[in-house]
């Protein structure tokens, strides 16, 4: 015996553009993504998915705008990470070694 799968009419959302309206259906992966979050000035996130090698700073320091503040390498390219902004550190979310995905946490400021 064989189960049927039930299969419903599908559900459309409509929207207007230039005097003229739409019909089309909404996939689930775009109901369900996650909203936008803007970024936090205070947190300092990887730009791609990496291994951390060096690490320039610890929690405490003062950093100025430009200050090195890690490495990551990716791709066999160590990447300079920068502090975009003046301020003090309040800790550091990696060690040496740790493989980290993108937007991953890496350095949070005060």
């Amino acid at each position: 015996m064989t189960k049927e799968k039930k299969v419903g009419k599908p559900q459309y959302d409509e929207f207007h553009l230039e005097n003229s309206v739409y019909y089309t259906e909404i996939p689930d992966s775009f109901k369900n993504r996650k909203a936008y979050k803007p970024l936090n000035e205070k947190e300092l996130m990887a730009s791609i998915p990496g291994t951390i090698v060096e690490i320039f700073v610890e929690p405490g320091q003062k950093v100025e705008i430009g200050d090195r503040i890690l490495i990551l390498e990716a791709m066999k390219m160590r990447n300079k990470v920068n502090s975009a902004i003046q301020g003090e550190l309040k800790s550091i979310k990696v060690k040496i070694g740790d493989v980290v995905r993108k937007n991953a946490l890496l350095v949070e400021f005060k």
